[in-house]
Parts: C-alpha cells; structure tokens; sequence
C-alpha cells in the first residue's frame, strides 16, 4: 500500500468505521476479549448506540450494591466499545491504532421512571497503514532530531491522515441512581 490521504481514501477509513452489529451480549463480548477487565461487568441490555438498546447498569451485580460506582465505569466501557470497533471485530489488515476519546457531553437524561446516562465522545484514530508509516519515518529521523527532517511536514502528514469521528453512548442508570426498595416484613 502507498501513502493516500486523498479525500476519497479517507472518507473511504471513516465510513468504515461503523457501530458493531452482532447477535453476543456485549457482556460476553467485553468479557471474553477483556478478561482482565471486562470479566464481571454489572451490566445487561444492549450495546449502548441508542436509547433503546442501552447498556444496563445492574445494581446486585456491583461489588458494593449500596454504593454503586458506575461513572468511571461508563467511560471505561464505552472506551473497550470502541477498541471493539477499530480493531477487534474488524480484520486483521484493516485496523485502525493511536486511538483517543474525548468526552464532548454527559447529559442525564429522566423519561418517565427510567434515567439514563448518555455520553458523546469525539474519537480520533490513524489507520494501521498511515500509523506504522508515521512512526516508521519519526524512529527513522532519530525521534524528529535527525538534521534536515521535516519535522512540520511530518507533523502536517499525521494531522491530515488522522480520522475523526463521533460516537454517542447510552447507559440505563435507573437501578444504580435510585436507592433500592425498602424491605418490607
């Protein structure tokens, strides 16, 4: 493969990158590619791209069911999603690395008697192909110290090569944000 960061080409990266659509949980899935992570993860429902098919907080499945901690755990699941998305269920020739997420918005949101959490990110990523060759050429220059190297064209090729896009996550937080029933004798 060539060096491409036509328009052409990189439209062509981005709309590549779509939600993962499969038939497994997205328990199972976390688990059995994250089992360091991922293993016992309190949740059931869905992947988290629409309100509909939230990520669902479970409230006994959380290590201290009276003190649930589940913020930094949205975040840390939406980042595996989009591990999920750029490399695992893609093949192996077509990955993307330097993967980033920005948080744009966390916005809560009540309808009825469910409440959700819903997460926008920016994510920004290189394909394996533009990543291993930008690298390549920085080690080659001696990390950019090597005299002569065009260390802004260096620079201003990684900036055009770089793929972004926007990815919105919904979490059903209505079990972990809501005291649970009192027990009634």
């Amino acid at each position: 493969m060539e060096w491409d960061i036509s328009p052409e080409r990189m439209a062509h990266f981005r709309d590549s990158i779509r939600p993962i659509r499969t038939d497994l949980s997205l328990r199972e899935v976390l688990s059995e590619d994250f089992p360091q992570d991922c293993a016992s993860l309190p949740i059931s429902g869905g992947w988290g791209y629409t309100r509909e098919d939230a990520i669902v907080f479970v409230r006994d499945r959380f290590q201290r069911p009276s003190a649930p901690d589940f913020v930094g755990l949205e975040y840390h699941i939406a980042q595996k999603i989009i591990y999920e998305e750029l490399i695992i269920f893609r093949a192996e020739d077509d990955c993307f690395s330097g993967i980033d997420m920005t948080p744009k918005l966390q916005r809560l949101i009540v309808d009825g008697e469910k409440k959700y959490d819903c997460l926008d990110f920016t994510v920004s990523c290189w394909s394996d192909f533009h990543w291993e060759s930008l690298k390549s050429e920085w080690e080659d220059n001696d990390f950019g110290r090597r005299p002569g190297f065009d260390v802004e064209g260096h620079y201003a090729r990684k900036r055009a090569a770089q793929i972004e896009y926007e990815r919105q996550f919904w979490f059903d937080i209505t079990e972990v944000v809501d005291p649970p029933a009192p027990m009634t004798s």
